[in-house]
């Protein structure tokens, strides 16, 4: 061995050698960091590196497992778009979820497929829709289920109808009350009846609870959710009715009622009439509208402020629609990248892009389904229904058992090197802990001066390097 190559040997090694001790091996830097500095980290990558994360080391494996974790994640997470065909073939009995994020000219996407084996209870899906993390599945006339599961987990609990004898409505949706903090699953239903006289029923089943509760009457005209339709703690959409509709409908969690908001002020008598060619949703954390003002153009108008109808603006006005399909096409925002690009679905079977420089739309080749297809926003998120749904039978996939086999040891950082120690006097809990059973205090994120390894007391070391010194070596 040459005499470059032994000291190449050398610089890579991390042994120190101390007198009258034995070697010992440094910990992997980012360790050094306060707890609350590697949650940031970790909180800001995708989430298909934070799986790869996990077999790092058990130590990684606990910080992602931990559900002030979850949720600091689930803040930072980004919208997704996750797709089920239409009709389901035999080749794509999966979900496909994609991050698409614009590098200049060019796009990255990342994909994920969820398969019946691994992540969903079901593929016979008749409906889906998610909020905050979770997805909800409504299974098809054979499957009368309604399911509510974080397919990135495997968790799954199933939520049965309480009468079977009657028929399901066209409304439904999962939503969350930041009041009561709690999920919940809305369903209209037409009660059995002898005569003709039929009247939809609206009802809630408050997930943790177990039970439905009747909330009075439902809207009886067909409902089709937009691509993302929870904003402010409530759904929102446009009926499809034959005569249209003057107002967007909302159903609010918090208060459990059914409401409406107003349009802009433009939006006149006979333009209601178009509703069932507009499109609703939330771009950017405000509801926008889409309204046609012929076959050709479109304008895309936002709420800035909710709730007020002063507060709509013309955000967008465009003219060069995709290739025509027919004499009206259809078109929903789903996100906005970072360049300022828009994705839209497009018919139900292609996704396009409209650049806001160039004021023109193109298509893309993100899904190649060879058929129609449903797209709903999903945020992937690692928060457990654990510690959502409490008092419920969780169920989980079988290809996610292995998660279950985490590190059951209670951790805590040298407060000089960052070393790890087993058993300290502040514990950590295993993944699955539900939330609230454990105090979290600030020592928890940061080294406790009390706490330091053997070789640290037996021996002076320098302190730890700073953040921004670690993250430039």
């Amino acid at each position: 061995m040459n005499g470059r190559k032994r000291a190449a040997v050398k610089a890579s090694t991390s042994i120190v050698h101390v007198p009258n001790q034995e070697a010992l091996v440094l910990p992997c830097r980012i360790l050094q960091l306060p707890r609350r500095t590697i949650y940031e980290i970790l909180s800001r990558l995708p989430i298909k590196t934070l799986f790869q994360c996990r077999s790092v080391c058990k130590r990684f494996l606990c910080f992602i497992s931990d559900p002030e974790f979850a949720k600091l994640q689930l803040s930072k997470s980004q919208v997704c778009i996750l797709i089920k065909t239409l009709p389901l073939q035999n080749a794509s009995k999966r979900l496909q979820l994609a991050h698409v994020e614009a590098n200049g000219s060019t796009f990255e996407v990342s994909k994920l497929n969820f398969t019946p084996k691994s992540n969903l209870p079901t593929i016979d899906i008749s409906h889906m829709n998610a909020c905050n993390g979770l997805l909800c599945l409504v299974g098809s006339e054979k499957d009368y289920n309604i399911y509510v599961c974080n397919p990135i987990l495997g968790e799954f609990i199933t939520i049965q109808p309480p009468y079977k004898d009657r028929q399901r409505g066209s409304f439904w949706g999962l939503g969350y009350s930041a009041m009561m903090n709690q999920y919940k699953v809305l369903q209209s239903y037409y009660p059995a009846m002898e005569s003709n006289n039929r009247y939809a029923m609206a009802e809630i089943y408050t997930i943790g609870t177990g039970t439905w509760r009747s909330i009075g009457s439902a809207p009886i005209d067909t409902v089709a959710l937009p691509f993302n339709a929870f904003l402010n703690g409530a759904l929102h959409w446009f009926p499809c009715t034959p005569n249209g509709s003057e107002f967007i409908h909302t159903f609010d969690f918090d208060s459990e009622k059914f409401g409406t908001l107003p349009p802009p002020d433009h939006f006149r008598e006979t333009d209601k009439k178009f509703t069932n060619y507009s499109r609703i949703g939330v771009l950017g954390g405000c509801l926008f509208m889409i309204y046609f003002t012929n076959s050709t153009r479109f304008d895309i108008w936002v709420m800035k402020d909710y709730g007020v109808k002063e507060s709509w603006i013309k955000q967008f006005v465009i003219e060069n629609l995709y290739p025509k399909q027919g004499s009206w096409d259809f078109y929903e925002p789903m996100v906005v990248l970072n360049n300022g690009e828009i994705l839209m679905l497009f018919n139900n079977d292609a996704v396009v892009c409209y650049n806001q420089k160039r004021k023109n739309l193109r298509g893309t080749k993100f899904f190649r389904t060879r058929s129609q297809f449903d797209a709903t926003a999903f945020t992937p998120s690692l928060v457990s229904l654990n510690n959502v749904a409490k008092g419920e039978q969780i169920s989980r996939m079988q290809g996610t058992k292995d998660y279950d086999k985490l590190c059951t040891e209670e951790f805590q950082d040298c407060a000089d090197c960052g070393a790890l120690l087993v058993n300290p006097s502040c514990s950590f809990p295993a993944f699955g802990v539900p939330y609230g059973a454990v105090t979290y205090h600030a020592n928890l994120y940061a080294r406790n001066s009390e706490n330091r390894c053997t070789a640290c007391i037996n021996r002076g070391v320098a302190p730890p390097k700073s953040f921004l010194t670690l993250w430039n070596m």
